[in-house]
C-alpha cells in the first residue's frame, strides 16, 4: 500500500484477519513470505541465501513505527488519560516529559479528549477509553496504524466517536490498516478494499469494485447479508 493510504481488511470470523495484521508488526510469525514498512524489512535480516530473525531488541525498535489499537483498550488503569499518553515517548523514545507532555495534549486534542486529560480510565466511556488508545499508539509516531476491529467491543452508541476520530486521521494523511465490519466507514475513508476468507485473501480493489463487482461467491454472500 501507498503512504497515506486507508485500506480496510473485511471477512467473516475466524478468515485469519487479526492473525495477519498481527504479521505486520511481528507479533505473530509470518510462515511464508516478507513484510516491508518504508523499505525496511520486518523482523528479519538476510544472511546469504537465508532469512534469520533479528534479535528482540531490534524488532522492539522496528515495532516503534508500526502503531496498533487493539478491540480491548489495554490502558494503564493506575494513570490518568495524559500519563498513558506519554508514558511510551518517555519510557521507550527517550523524550523528555515537557515535550512528551506537549505532545501529549496536542494527541487528546486530535481524538477529542483534551477535556479528559486528567481523568481515569475507569471514569471514561468505552468509545472515549479507545479514543485514548489511539492518542496512546500516535505518541510513538508510527509509520503506519494497525486497527483491529476498533469498535468490535463498544456499544452501538459509541461507535461513531471512534470512527470519526479514524475518519479524522485518514484526513491528516495517516496510513492505516484497518480490520472492520463499519461498511459504511470502509466505503467513506479506504482506499481499498480487502477481503479475506480461510486464511486467504479473496478479493482485493477499490472499494466500490469489491463492494460491487466481487466476483468471489464467498464474499457476494457475505456482502449481501451486510449491506
Amino acid at each position: 500500500m501507498e503512504r497515506g493510504q486507508t485500506v480496510c481488511i473485511m471477512g467473516p470470523s475466524g478468515a485469519g484477519k487479526t492473525s495477519f495484521l498481527r504479521c505486520l508488526n511481528h507479533l505473530e510469525k509470518p510462515t511464508s513470505g516478507a513484510v516491508f514498512i518504508d523499505g525496511e524489512l520486518l523482523g528479519y535480516e538476510h544472511r546469504g541465501d537465508h532469512l534469520v530473525e533479528l534479535p528482540k531488541r531490534e524488532i522492539a525498535r522496528q515495532r516503534r513505527e508500526v502503531g496498533m489499537v487493539f478491540q480491548s483498550f489495554n490502558l494503564f488503569t493506575h494513570m490518568s488519560v495524559l500519563q498513558n499518553v506519554m508514558e511510551a515517548p518517555v519510557g521507550v523514545l527517550g523524550l523528555d516529559r515537557k515535550q512528551a507532555r506537549s505532545r501529549a495534549e496536542e494527541l487528546l486534542e486530535t481524538v477529542g479528549m483534551a477535556h479528559k486529560a486528567h481523568a481515569m480510565p475507569e471514569q471514561l466511556s468505552g468509545g472515549q477509553q479507545q479514543r485514548v488508545a489511539i492518542a496512546r499508539a500516535l505518541a510513538m509516531r508510527p509509520k503506519v496504524m494497525l486497527f483491529d476491529e476498533p469498535t468490535s467491543a463498544l456499544d452501538p452508541e459509541l461507535v461513531s466517536e471512534v470512527l470519526e476520530t479514524m475518519r479524522r486521521l485518514s484526513d491528516l494523511g495517516m496510513t492505516m490498516i484497518v480490520v472492520t465490519h463499519e461498511i459504511g466507514f470502509a466505503r467513506e475513508v479506504a482506499a481499498r478494499a480487502v477481503f479475506m476468507d480461510a486464511g486467504r485473501i479473496v478479493e482485493d480493489g477499490t472499494v466500490e469494485d469489491v463492494f460491487r463487482g466481487a466476483t468471489n461467491a464467498r464474499v457476494r454472500d457475505f456482502l449481501g447479508k451486510v449491506l
